[in-house]
């Protein structure tokens, strides 16, 4: 299995966890704007792994994640960005940070929408999406952006630590219905805190058997939420399936 990894506060220590791996990996790391990501980028080529394979995670401004509820001045000043690189993106489709950004933009939507759905039909060869299973979002959330219908790589969260027996077991059922697995990436959580703070931690016993359920389920491709959280333990686990 390709196993990658989120890292959403590339800060030495955190980068540093890098040094622990001797497979074949990609590292998609948040940044708050390209020069961020350079300089984050000098840092991991200095680990001097010829395995390790760096994407952006661009945090955007005021929402944090990318949704039709962002600013459109903000979305445009990320894409135009965006734009003059060629380097490979994730792009994080949940709802804004700040729920208050929801009724404050509600009338943007629209708008917003169209300039998200254009920057990733340009842009789909070099895209990963990270978003929630299309089949446990109601109807209202597919119209409000949380999914979009681009051929690009998509990951899709499934972080059992975090989600209840119920919802875990309609998640299951819809990965199962998936046809082509080559075009997904299954996210595996949580071995660290986020932005959320909260997150429940996933045990390394736990994140074996999430591994060989994806497995069995025929994909081959995993991004574990994050890098930060990795020490030998969940080593020995992840070891087994690359």
């Amino acid at each position: 299995m390709q196993i990658d990894f989120y890292e959403e506060f590339p800060i030495k220590e955190n980068i540093e966890k890098l040094n622990l791996v001797k497979f074949r990996t990609r590292v998609f790391v948040a940044g708050k704007s390209l020069n961020e990501f350079y300089t984050i980028e000098k840092q991991i080529k200095k680990i001097r792994n010829k395995k390790i394979r760096l994407a952006y995670w661009p945090i955007i401004k005021n929402s944090y994640w990318i949704s039709p509820f962002s600013e459109t001045k903000d979305l445009v000043e990320l894409f135009n960005e965006l734009d003059k690189t060629k380097i490979e993106l994730l792009i994080d489709l949940e709802p804004p940070l700040k729920r208050s950004m929801i009724f404050k933009n509600l009338f943007k939507i629209g708008k917003n929408k169209k300039i998200i759905q254009r920057f990733m039909e340009k842009n789909k060869g070099r895209i990963t999406t990270a978003q929630i299973p299309s089949s446990i979002l109601s109807g209202l959330a597919r119209v409000f952006g949380l999914e979009y219908k681009i051929d690009c790589e998509k990951s899709l969260m499934f972080y059992s630590s975090m989600i209840s027996r119920p919802v875990r077991k309609h998640i299951i059922s819809h990965l199962r219905k998936i046809k082509d697995k080559n075009n997904y990436v299954i996210g595996l959580g949580t071995i660290d805190l986020g932005i959320l703070g909260d997150e429940p931690i996933l045990s390394p016993e736990n994140l074996e058997k999430d591994l060989e359920l994806v497995k069995k389920l025929g994909f081959e491709k995993v991004v574990i939420f994050r890098l930060s959280g990795l020490n030998q333990e969940y080593l020995r686990v992840i070891e087994k399936y690359v």
